[in-house]
């Protein structure tokens, strides 16, 4: 599968923070610090793009303070499809 670069480059991140293992989550904002100064909109709009090809599974974590003005991370998960990708450009 072809990639563009700047997917790539953002599975990369996630599986470098993960250490490429697919039961390891990454929190959504450490991919943003690591992203090599992209906005955090185009961070996440990329990270959309990156699950629909099934190459990260995103899970938003349910907050036990109901009512509340919390904000809910993602966390993310790199899939065997995303580290078979990542392997193929090695």
């Amino acid at each position: 599968m072809a990639v563009r670069p700047v997917l790539r480059n953002l599975l990369k991140v996630v599986g470098d923070l993960s250490k490429r293992d697919i039961n390891t989550n990454v929190v959504d904002t450490e991919v943003v610090q690591h992203s090599g100064g992209l906005s955090s909109a185009e961070v996440y709009d990329y990270l959309n793009e990156l699950e629909s090809l099934g190459l990260i599974k995103m899970v938003k974590p349910t907050s036990d303070e109901k009512g509340k003005d919390v904000e809910t991370l993602r966390l993310l998960n790199i899939t065997e499809k995303g580290l078979a990708e990542l392997l193929s450009d090695l």
